[in-house]
């Protein structure tokens, strides 16, 4: 069932494509030997076990999402770093620190807006467009279109001036 059910299957142990065949496999032969009866043993399974088993699937995706955020952060600080050296140029007297509570605050933000969006409407499309749209307005996003946009037509005129 989407990126939970194979969160939960690699929390568990599945590191391969062949966990997945195995498993399917095994739902088959289930439905093919047993039927109904595996039907009646399934609903047997108390409520309580699936919900455990589905917190866990979501630990291991905020897991995943936790890391990609300082991941995302640690190459926002490179950046910035390196856009702070390239305008100090030689003058090595002035200190100037990237901020990583900020740059930290301002992508969590982004990440708790989307993720808050799509728990409260159930509509995961809503949540991605207004995580968009903070980090348009609140982070750098606006500034990095602007960026994109103007890449973009200098191929075009480099293109066009190639012919």
């Amino acid at each position: 069932h989407g990126a939970g059910g194979l969160a939960g299957q690699h929390r568990f142990g599945a590191r391969h494509g062949t966990s997945v065949a195995i498993l399917g496999m095994f739902k088959v032969f289930l439905a093919v030997f047993f039927g109904a009866s595996a039907l009646t043993l399934l609903d047997a399974l108390p409520v309580a076990v699936l919900g455990i088993m589905i917190v866990i699937a979501g630990l291991e995706l905020v897991g995943t999402g936790v890391s990609v955020l300082f991941e995302c952060v640690r190459k926002e600080e490179e950046e910035t770093s390196a856009r702070i050296d390239a305008l100090r140029g030689d003058d090595g007297g002035v200190m100037l620190v990237v901020n990583s509570k900020g740059i930290l605050r301002k992508n969590a933000l982004v990440v708790m807006v989307t993720a808050g969006v799509i728990v409260a409407l159930q509509k995961t499309h809503y949540g991605a467009i207004s995580g968009w749209v903070v980090h348009m307005v609140y982070g750098d996003g606006f500034q990095k279109f602007l960026g994109w946009v103007n890449k973009k037509r200098q191929r075009k005129i480099d293109g066009d001036s190639d012919d």
